[in-house]
C-alpha cells in the first residue's frame, strides 16, 4: 500500500516545520540551553504542524547525537520515534479516550521511568475533547509531573480547555500556512515524486487548502492520480469541483454595469453548465473580497495570474468602496436553507445588488434637480419664517419651513401646510415659535417622501436595531424647530419606541440615520395622538451629552430630577 504524502513527508527536524519558525526557534533553543518545560499547549488550526512538532520535540530530548537543538534523525531513539515503536513516547487521542479513568490510567503510568530514553514523552491529541472530570483529574499531574516526564497537549478548539489546564502549560499558537510557503513545500514534494505540475496548479492548490499544509498534500495527491501529467489548473478545478474564476468575474462585471437582464441570464446559464447555486455564491464572495483588497491596494492580486488580475482590476475601477462593501454583506446574507428553487436566493442577491445602485442614482439625481431649484429660487427661500435668516451651511434636502403668509401668497398650488402655535400662553418666551407639519401632498419634498428611505436605513443599521419595524406603526411625522416629532396611536406602542431610544448607542444611530436621510441633524422626540400626551422627548440621559457619555461605559441613572 502506498504511504499518503502528507504522512510520507512529514517534517524529521524543527528547521524543516513550514510556516512555523516562531515555535521552531523557541523549542530549538530550550532544547539547546537545557532549558524544556514540563508541559506544552499547541494550539492552531488544523494541518499547520502541531503533532509533527510534539513528535519532533519527543526525538529532540531522548536524542542521543543532538546538533544545535535539533534531533540527528538518525539514532535508533529518533528512528523508533519516526516508526512509530517509541516506548517513551506515548500518544493518547482524547476523542476516544476521553473518560476520567483515561487519565487516571495516565496519572497512575506516568511515574514508571522511561525505559530507554532519558525522558518519557506523553502526546495527548485533541485535548480539548476531554471530560470535565478528566480535565480536573489531569490538573495536579501537569502541574508536578515527575521529572522524566513531559506532557505536549494539542489542540484545534483551545478556546474549550479550561484556563486552568492552560495556564499550567507555555502555549504556542499555530499559525495558518501563508500560500507561499505552502507552494514552495509543493513544488519540492512534487519534485522529490518526480511528477510535473504547472505553478497555477500549485497556486489554487494552496489557495484551497486554506492554510493547512495536511490538506494541500492530500488535494495534490488526489489530482496525481486523477491527471496524466503535467498536472494543470485545470485538473484541479476539475478535481474539486471549483467554478472558473472568469465566471463569476463576468457576472460582477455585468452587476458594475447595472445590466439586470443580462446577469440572470448569465448565471443560469452557469448553473444549466453544471455548477451548483452554493458554488457560484462562494466563488462570488472570494471574487468580490479580491475586488475590495485590489480597491483598497491590500493586495496585488498576483496569485490570481496576471490576465484574471487585469480583467479584476478593470472591473474594480467601475465600483466604488461602498458599492463593493454592500454587495459583499448582501452575498453574506445570502441563505439557501428551506428554498424549492436553489437559484432564487442567488438571483434575489444579484437583483438588490443593481437595485440599490439605481436608487443610488435616482436619489443623487433628484438631488441634483432640487438643487438647481433651489438656486433658481434662492431669493425666495431667503427666510424659513417671517424675519428668521436661513444658515445656508446646514441647508437641508428637505423644502424649507414656511410661514402661513408665504404659503398664500408665493406657493401654487399650496401644499397642505399645517401651521400652529405652541404653549402661546404658558410659555410667553416662545410666542415666535411655530410648528410646521411636513405631510405635504405627494409632489413637495416632504419628510413623506424620504420617509420610506428613512425606514429601510434604519433596517440597515446595527445588529439588533428595531426602530425600522417600530416606526412603521408611526401616524404622523412633522419638524418642530429641531425636532422631528413622531406620533404614534397608542401608548404602548410609544412606550415601546421610548424604551429603543433611551440606549445611547441607538438613539445616535438614529440620529445619524435622520441627518443623512434628510440633511439635517434632528433631536428626536415621540408623542401620542389627539394630544393625550405630551411630547416625550426622553429622559436627561439624551438631553446631555455627560450623562449619555457615561451611561456608554456602564453608568446606572439611579433618579432623575427636574428643574425647579
Amino acid at each position: 500500500m502506498a504511504e499518503a504524502l502528507y504522512r510520507k513527508w512529514r517534517p524529521g527536524t524543527l528547521s524543516e516545520l513550514v510556516g512555523q519558525n516562531h515555535v521552531a526557534q523557541t523549542l530549538q533553543q530550550a532544547v539547546l540551553t537545557d532549558r524544556v518545560s514540563h508541559a506544552y499547549m499547541f494550539c492552531g488550526p488544523r494541518g499547520t504542524g502541531k503533532t509533527s512538532t510534539a513528535r519532533i520535540l519527543a526525538k529532540a530530548v531522548n536524542c542521543l547525537s543532538p546538533r544545535d537543538g535539533e534531533p540527528d534523525d538518525t539514532c535508533h531513539m529518533c528512528l523508533a520515534v519516526n516508526e512509530g515503536r517509541a516506548i517513551d513516547m506515548i500518544e493518547i487521542d482524547a476523542a476516544s479516550n476521553r473518560r476520567i479513568a483515561d487519565i487516571r490510567d495516565l496519572t497512575e503510568k506516568i511515574h514508571y521511568g522511561p525505559a530507554e530514553g532519558k525522558f518519557k514523552v506523553y502526546i495527548i491529541d485533541e485535548v480539548h475533547m476531554l471530560t470535565p472530570e478528566a480535565f480536573n483529574a489531569l490538573l495536579k499531574t501537569l502541574e508536578e509531573p515527575p521529572p522524566h516526564a513531559i506532557l505536549i497537549l494539542a489542540t484545534t478548539d483551545v478556546h474549550k480547555v479550561p484556563l486552568t489546564i492552560i495556564s499550567r502549560c507555555q502555549r504556542f499558537d499555530f499559525r495558518r500556512i501563508p500560500s507561499k510557503d505552502i507552494v514552495e513545500k509543493l513544488r519540492k514534494l512534487s519534485v522529490e515524486e518526480a511528477v510535473e505540475v504547472e505553478d497555477e496548479a500549485l497556486m489554487l492548490v494552496a489557495r484551497k487548502s486554506t492554510g493547512s499544509l495536511r490538506d494541500a498534500e492530500n488535494i495534490l495527491e488526489q489530482v496525481i492520480v486523477s491527471s496524466e501529467p503535467p498536472v494543470t489548473e485545470l485538473d484541479v478545478r476539475q478535481l474539486l469541483n471549483l467554478t472558473d474564476e472568469s465566471l463569476p468575474a463576468d457576472l460582477l462585471d455585468l452587476i458594475a454595469d447595472n445590466q439586470v437582464k443580462n446577469s440572470l441570464v448569465r448565471l443560469g446559464q452557469m448553473i444549466e453548465g453544471g455548477k451548483e447555486p452554493t458554488q457560484i455564491h462562494s466563488s462570488l464572495i472570494e471574487i468580490t473580497r479580491v475586488l475590495i483588497l485590489l480597491k483598497t491596494n491590500a493586495s496585488d492580486g498576483s496569485e490570481l495570474g496576471d490576465a484574471l488580475k487585469e480583467r479584476l482590476q478593470n472591473i474594480a475601477d467601475k465600483f466604488s468602496m461602498e458599492r463593493l462593501i454592500y454587495i459583499a454583506k448582501t452575498m453574506s446574507d445570502v441563505n439557501f436553507r428551506d428554498v424549492l428553487t436553489p437559484a432564487l436566493p442567488l438571483e434575489i442577491a444579484i437583483l438588490e445588488s443593481i437595485m440599490s445602485q439605481q436608487n443610488t442614482e435616482s436619489t443623487q439625481k433628484k438631488s441634483r434637480e432640487t438643487n438647481m431649484g433651489s438656486a433658481a429660487n434662492k431669493k425666495s427661500e431667503e427666510q424659513i419664517f417671517e424675519g428668521s435668516p436661513v444658515n445656508t451651511e446646514q441647508k437641508p434636502k428637505l423644502a424649507k419651513p414656511i410661514s402661513e403668509k408665504q404659503t398664500k401668497d408665493t406657493i401654487s398650488p399650496p401644499p397642505v401646510v399645517s401651521v400652529t402655535e405652541t404653549n402661546s400662553q404658558s410659555e410667553p418666551s416662545e410666542l415666535g415659535t411655530n410648528e410646521v407639519s411636513l405631510q405635504t401632498n405627494a409632489g413637495s419634498d416632504s419628510i413623506d417622501e424620504h420617509w420610506n428611505e428613512l425606514l429601510r436605513s434604519l433596517r440597515q443599521t446595527g445588529k439588533r436595531f428595531n426602530l425600522g419595524a417600530l416606526l412603521r406603526g408611526c401616524k404622523e411625522r412633522k419638524i418642530k424647530d429641531d425636532t422631528l416629532v413622531l406620533t404614534f396611536l397608542h401608548s404602548s406602542h410609544l412606550e415601546r419606541v421610548n424604551s429603543e431610544i433611551e440606549d445611547p448607542l441607538v438613539n445616535g444611530q438614529f440620529e445619524s440615520v435622520v441627518e443623512n436621510v434628510l440633511g439635517k441633524k434632528y433631536k428626536i422626540s415621540v408623542e401620542l395622538a389627539n394630544n393625550e400626551m405630551k411630547s416625550v422627548r426622553g429622559p436627561i440621559s439624551q438631553q446631555s451629552h455627560l450623562v449619555r457619555a457615561a451611561q456608554s461605559l456602564g453608568a446606572r441613572i439611579v433618579e432623575e430630577r427636574s428643574k425647579t
